[in-house]
């Protein structure tokens, strides 16, 4: 009765981290767009003072695309990092699952 308890708990754990990296991805691209947005807002209602800070739009456009495009691979390294360590613990958990469900037939069957 043990192992069985134990066995629901590592399933259920296994279920919550693969929904959990589906969230991540599906969330993703909502971020990245969303900051992006947030930017182009903000450089709207604060033009002058950008303006003033940068001295000309070039320097000021290589600015905020080197800015932009720095955030976005962090953010998508951080999840892409996320991702992978939820996928290695589930594979983990599948593992002891697997172990602890053959060890259960096995004692059936002698």
């Amino acid at each position: 009765m043990d192992k069985n308890k134990e066995i629901l708990n590592q399933q259920k754990r296994q279920n919550q981290l693969k929904s959990e990296v589906i969230e991540i991805k599906k969330r993703l691209p909502t971020f990245i767009i969303g900051f992006i947005f947030f930017t182009f807002i903000s450089l709207y209602f604060l033009e002058d003072k950008f303006y003033q800070f940068f001295g000309n739009s070039v320097n000021f456009f290589r600015t905020i695309i080197i800015f932009l495009g720095l955030f976005s691979l962090f953010f998508i390294f951080r999840s892409y990092s996320k991702i992978k360590k939820k996928q290695k613990e589930s594979k983990l958990i599948g593992a002891k699952l697997y172990k602890l469900m053959k060890l259960e037939i096995d004692e059936e069957n002698e």
